[in-house]
Order: C-alpha cells, then sequence, then structure tokens
C-alpha cells in the first residue's frame, strides 16, 4: 500500500488480485492505527447481493461493495468496531 496525492486529494493505493480482500484488509488497518472506524463509499449496481458473493467465490468476480462488508462482517464480528461501508 502507498499514498500519493492526486490534484489535491490524498490517495492510498495498493495491489491485490482480490479487490474486496485488499479494501477490508486496508479498511481493519485503517480503523486499528488512528483508533477511529473508517468509512468507505461505492457505487452499487443493480442485482441480487447472495449473487455477487457466489460470483466471487466461484468465478472470482462480482460487485465490490457487498463482498467487501461481508469480509468485514466476518472478520469483525461486533457492529460498532466494523469500519462503515456506503453505497449508492
Amino acid at each position: 500500500m502507498s499514498g500519493v496525492e492526486i490534484d489535491g486529494f490524498k490517495v492510498l493505493r495498493c495491489n491485490s488480485p482480490a479487490i474486496p480482500n485488499a479494501i477490508a484488509a486496508i479498511l481493519i488497518h485503517l480503523r486499528d492505527k488512528p483508533a477511529t472506524i473508517p468509512h468507505a463509499y461505492f457505487g452499487w449496481t443493480e442485482g441480487n447481493p447472495l449473487v455477487c458473493v457466489f460470483e466471487y467465490i466461484f468465478f472470482c468476480e462480482g460487485e465490490t461493495a457487498p463482498v467487501t462488508r461481508e469480509i468485514l462482517r466476518e472478520l469483525e464480528r461486533s457492529p460498532e468496531r466494523r469500519p462503515r461501508i456506503h453505497v449508492g
């Protein structure tokens, strides 16, 4: 993971074969370092979230937001400590 500045915005970048796992790992890391709950904002496409999870498991593709949320839900059982996922 590295930090860069693009047009005045601070951006975190990372390389990973599985994007939802990388996002979840970064959010957990951010939560633990400054002791605050990070928020992630995603675009949402229409479709069943369960189908997205199955596509992710079997084909390594699918909607990033629900898969990231499910990974975070498994990693952190306490909703109060879990990073927030916003979709719209």
